[in-house]
């Protein structure tokens, strides 16, 4: 298996995940995609402005409808099947590290963001406990079954470039940390100019 297939099969378990982000107000629309949605937690924050939540499981999605999202999608997301220029805004927490390479989850997002746009993500940085690697497939046991998920970790500043690459102009970028002594995550906002 590759992997997209590890991490699929690693979330047709897995049936929780952290709580939600206080970063995902800072999106601002009407219409907006939380792409990666897992088991809705961000839509909890999100409810009045998320019109869509978007993830490649199946069981995920079935979690977030026990939350209260109400428009689920079973989509991937390097091609989401939406219509040019659809959404206000796109957010994608700690979902887009888990893909060898983000460049076509990050066109796909600029294809369906409307002029002025805005996309709001977080991926892991690179970390001690890693070793400082930067791809890393993490294996847990979860209700007995072995599962695997893939990540690619990220440089501080890097996934800012990587996303300028794909059009998007930068609104802020920081370093924070989450449940770690030392800066591990990344928080990228931006707009589709």
């Amino acid at each position: 298996m590759d992997e997209k297939e590890l991490t699929r099969e690693a979330y047709n378990y897995i049936v929780h995940r952290r709580k939600p982000l206080k970063f995902v107000q800072l999106i601002e629309g009407r219409v907006i995609a939380d792409i990666g949605c897992g088991s809705g937690q961000n839509c909890m924050i999100l409810k009045a402005k998320v019109r869509l939540c978007i993830d490649f499981s199946r069981k995920q999605l079935y979690e977030a409808r026990k939350k209260g999202c109400e428009h689920l999608l079973e989509a991937d997301m390097e091609y989401l099947p939406l219509r040019d220029s659809c959404l206000d805004g796109a957010v994608f927490i700690a979902s887009i590290h888990h893909l060898e390479t983000p460049d076509n989850s990050l066109k796909e997002a600029y294809r369906v963001l409307k002029k002025h746009g805005n996309i709001l993500l977080t991926v892991w940085l690179v970390q001690p406990r890693f070793l400082f690697r930067r791809r890393v497939t993490i294996r847990s046991v979860i209700n007995g079954k072995e599962v695997y998920r893939f990540y690619r970790l990220y440089l501080p500043g890097e996934i800012k470039k990587v996303v300028e690459k794909e059009g998007f102009r930068t609104l802020k970028y920081i370093n924070f940390r989450q449940n770690s002594i030392i800066p591990n995550n990344g928080l990228y906002i931006g707009v589709k100019d």
